[in-house]
C-alpha cells in the first residue's frame, strides 16, 4: 500500500472531540479562527459519551445553602493537598454561566419548573450536578454536536495523529492518518490545542472507550510540553476473569455493595482473606471504595492475585435474596452469560484506570510552555490536585476547553502567515509510514500494544513500588529496542494495513506514556489518595505532607525524562470563611442520600 499524503492548512487545529475538544471547537469558531477537529472516532466522540450522572455546577437551586465558595472548598479538599486553586476558581466561577450559553444551545437537562434540579453526590457538600438522568453525557455531547453541524466545523474523523511540527520553539502543525482509508494529513496549523485525554484502554480491561489508548500525553510530551501529576489516577477494581464477565462499565460498586451487604470474600491465591492483615475487625466490610481498590491493588502486585492477575471475589456465600436484588442482580447475569458458576468459580478482579488526574500542565487560559500548543480535559493535570471526584471532570474539560480555545484562537489571529514545516520533517513522517508499510516480514504492532497492555496492568496499576518500576522500565527498553524497529503494517488489504498504522501510532506513545507514569511514580516517595483517586507506594504507605505538598513535573531532555518540582499554586488573598469550611470538612455525604454513588460519573 501506498501512502498518499493531504496537505491542509488551518489557524486552529483541535485534537480530540469529547467535550473538552468540542466546546473548543466552538468556541474558536465563535472567536472567528477557521477550525479544524481530528477525532479518532466520530464527530463528537470520546468518554464523555459515557459519563453518567452529571456534572457539578454551583446553581444553589435545588439546596440555595450552595455557593462558589464551597464548590471551590470541596473540589480542593479532594485535591488533597495538590490542586492549582487559581485554576480551580476560574474553573468553578465560569462553568454556571457556560452552562446557561449552553442551554440557549439546546442542551437537554432536567429541571425542576425553572431551575435546575440539582443531583446530590458524593464529595459535594450540597446537590449540584446538573444532569439528563443517568445519561447526560450522551445529551450533552447530542448538543454540542448539533451547535457544531450548525457552525460548519470542519472535522477528520476516524484520524490518529501521529506527532506534532514545529518550528523552532513553536508548534506549527502535526500529521495524522485517517485509519479506515490509509491517507495522510500534514495539518499546518497557526495554533494546536490537545484534547485528547483518557487512557483506560492501555490497560487490558477497563470502561474508557476503544479509542483513550493514551498516545495524546506523550505526543505532547515529545513536543516539549511539561507534564505534571502524571503518577495521580483514579482506579476501580473489575473482572479480569471469566473473560466474559469483562464489561465497559463500572463493576466497583457491586464489589463493595456484595462484600457489606451479601457476605462476599476477598481472598488472595492462598484462599486467605487478607484484607483482615490491613483492617482486623472488618476485614473488607465498611471500607471506602479508593481503600477497597487500594488494598486489591497491593495484593495483586504483591502477587496474590490467581492465575490471571486478580485476587478472588468470592460471591458462593451470598443469600438467595442478595443475588436476585436489583442491584446486584447483573453480576449472575453476567456471570450466566459467560457460563460460569459463581459457586464454585470466584471471579477474578484487577484494578483499571477509570481515569488519570495528572497531564500536560497548563494555565487558565489552556496555554502550555511550548508557543503554539494548548490543552484542556482529561489531558491535562493540575486543577484537581491528587484526586478527581465525582461531577468535576466534564465541567473542567468545558471550563477550560473554552478557555483555552478563545485563547488559541486570538492568538492565531495574530499571526500572518503559519509557522513553515520543514520539507525534512515531512519527509522523516512520509519514511517512518513507508516503512512500516513496506515491511512484510516484521512485528505486528498489535503484538506491541499487548505487551504494553501487560506491563502497565501488573507494574503501574493503582499500586506501585520501586521493583515494579524498574521492572516496567526494563520491559518498555526491550520493546523500544528489539520491537519498535521492526514494526509492520503490512496486511491484507488497505483497511487493514490503515488499521495497523493507528496501532503503530498507539503502541509507540504508550511506550513513552508508561515510562512518564512511572517516572513520576519513583519520584513521589509517598502515598496520597482520597475518595476518588490518587498514587500509592508500596515502600512508603503513608501521606508525608512535610516533603511532599508539591507536584512532580516531567519534560523531555536530550531525549530522557527530566523531573523537577512545582509548588502548589494557592489562591491569592485567602478564603472566605465558606471556602475554609468546605476545606475542612473531612468528608461530605449528601443528606438524605443512602444509594452509593460513589462509583461512576
Amino acid at each position: 500500500m501506498t501512502v498518499n499524503t493531504t496537505s491542509i492548512s488551518t489557524d486552529v487545529l483541535v485534537v480530540g472531540s469529547g467535550s473538552a475538544g468540542a466546546m473548543a471547537a466552538i468556541k474558536a469558531r465563535m472567536a472567528g479562527a477557521d477550525v479544524l477537529v481530528v477525532t479518532k472516532g466520530p464527530y463528537p466522540s470520546g468518554n464523555t459519551t459515557k459519563a453518567a450522572a452529571g456534572y457539578a455546577a454551583a446553581f444553589g437551586h435545588t439546596d440555595p445553602r450552595d455557593s462558589i465558595e464551597v464548590h471551590f472548598g470541596d473540589v480542593v479538599r479532594n485535591g488533597i493537598g495538590l490542586c492549582n486553586e487559581v485554576m480551580v476558581k476560574t474553573w468553578v466561577d465560569s462553568i454556571c454561566a457556560l452552562t446557561d450559553e449552553m442551554r440557549e444551545w439546546g442542551i437537554d437537562l432536567i429541571f425542576d419548573g425553572d431551575k435546575y434540579l440539582q443531583r446530590p453526590w458524593e464529595g459535594h457538600t450540597y446537590p449540584r450536578m446538573v444532569h439528563h438522568h443517568w445519561t447526560t453525557g450522551k445529551y450533552l455531547m447530542k448538543c454540542l454536536g448539533a451547535k457544531a453541524e450548525a457552525m460548519n466545523l470542519k472535522a477528520l474523523s476516524h484520524t490518529i495523529i501521529g506527532g506534532l511540527f514545529k518550528d523552532g520553539e513553536r508548534v506549527s502543525g502535526a500529521w495524522g492518518v485517517n485509519y479506515r482509508t490509509g491517507e495522510a494529513y500534514i495539518i499546518r496549523a497557526k495554533a494546536v490545542m490537545m484534547t485528547t485525554g483518557g487512557y483506560g484502554s492501555l490497560y487490558p480491561v477497563g470502561d474508557n472507550v476503544g479509542a483513550a489508548t493514551g498516545e495524546g500525553y506523550a505526543i505532547a510530551f515529545d513536543a516539549g510540553a511539561e507534564m505534571l501529576g502524571m503518577e495521580f489516577g483514579h482506579y476501580l477494581p473489575t473482572p479480569i476473569y471469566p473473560e466474559k464477565m469483562r464489561i465497559k462499565s463500572v463493576f466497583a460498586g457491586y464489589t463493595n455493595g456484595l462484600v457489606n451487604e451479601g457476605g462476599a470474600k476477598l481472598r488472595n491465591n492462598e484462599g486467605r482473606e487478607f484484607f483482615y492483615d490491613k483492617f482486623p475487625e472488618t476485614g473488607a466490610r465498611k471500607l471506602k471504595m479508593e481503600e477497597l481498590t487500594r488494598y486489591i491493588g497491593e495484593e495483586n502486585l504483591k502477587g496474590g492475585g490467581g492465575p490471571h492477575g486478580g485476587v478472588y471475589f468470592d460471591v458462593s456465600d451470598v443469600p438467595e435474596e442478595i443475588r436476585s436484588d436489583p442491584r446486584y442482580a447483573r453480576v449472575w447475569q453476567l456471570a450466566d452469560r459467560a457460563g460460569c458458576d459463581l459457586q464454585a468459580d470466584p471471579i477474578e478482579l484487577v484494578c483499571y484506570p477509570h481515569d488519570l488526574v495528572g497531564g500536560i500542565k497548563i494555565t487558565i487560559d489552556g496555554e502550555t510552555n511550548v508557543p503554539g500548543l494548548y490543552a484542556a480535559g482529561e489531558a491535562t493535570g493540575g486543577s484537581h490536585g491528587a484526586s478527581r471526584f465525582g461531577g468535576s471532570a466534564l465541567s473542567d474539560c468545558l471550563v477550560f476547553g473554552a478557555r483555552g480555545a478563545v485563547k488559541a484562537a486570538n492568538e492565531a489571529g495574530k499571526l500572518n502567515t503559519h509557522p513553515p514545516i520543514a520539507d525534512a520533517d515531512i519527509a522523516a513522517v512520509r519514511d517512518k509510514l513507508a516503512g512500516w508499510t513496506g515491511r512484510d516480514n516484521g512485528i505486528d504492532p498489535g503484538e506491541i500494544l499487548e505487551r504494553n497492555s501487560h506491563v502497565a496492568n501488573i507494574h503501574l496499576n493503582v499500586v506501585r513500588s520501586e521493583d515494579s518500576i524498574r521492572r516496567a522500565f526494563a520491559e518498555l527498553d526491550d520493546i523500544a529496542a528489539n520491537a519498535v524497529p521492526e514494526i509492520s503494517a503490512a496486511g491484507a488489504d488497505d483497511k487493514e494495513v490503515a488499521g495497523k498504522i493507528r496501532q503503530a501510532v498507539e503502541a509507540e506513545g504508550q511506550i513513552t506514556l508508561c515510562r512518564l507514569l512511572g517516572s513520576a511514580s519513583l519520584e513521589r516517595a509517598e502515598s496520597r489518595g482520597g475518595y476518588f483517586g490518587g498514587a500509592y507506594r508500596l515502600e512508603y504507605p503513608d501521606q508525608d505532607d512535610e516533603n511532599w505538598l508539591k507536584n512532580v513535573v516531567l519534560r523531555k531532555q536530550n531525549g530522557s525524562i527530566a523531573v523537577s518540582h512545582d509548588a502548589v499554586v494557592k489562591l491569592p488573598g485567602g478564603y472566605t470563611p465558606a471556602m475554609e469550611k468546605a476545606m475542612s470538612t473531612e468528608w461530605s455525604t449528601p443528606e438524605g442520600e443512602e444509594e452509593d454513588y460513589s462509583v461512576t460519573e
